[in-house]
């Protein structure tokens, strides 16, 4: 290293030499763990999606009399795995 003018370094200065690059690689890793273990809920959120808009549509062709919140919550009790059951009226 040209910033130590030939002599040996110590435990300290070479813990501070190494200590940057060490936590970026530490940092980068920690990262790429969190990004890895999210693909799979970005995975169930997409089919759930969907599952839902699939639903929507189905209730407007089958079911063109069921409006607002009662359509949304058919459509997402089914993707819950709940059945498809008309509200009661």
């Amino acid at each position: 290293m040209p910033d130590h003018d030939e002599r040996k370094l110590s435990i300290r200065e070479m813990i501070n030499a190494h200590l940057f690059p060490v936590l970026a690689l530490a940092a980068t890793a920690s990262a790429i763990s969190i990004a890895m273990s999210l693909a799979p809920v970005a995975e169930q959120a997409a089919r759930w999606n969907k599952c839902y808009d699939a639903g929507l549509a189905w209730l407007e062709r089958s079911s063109p009399s069921i409006k607002g919140g009662d359509r949304t919550a058919i459509a997402a009790n089914f993707c819950n795995g709940g059945l498809p059951n008309r509200p009661a009226r």
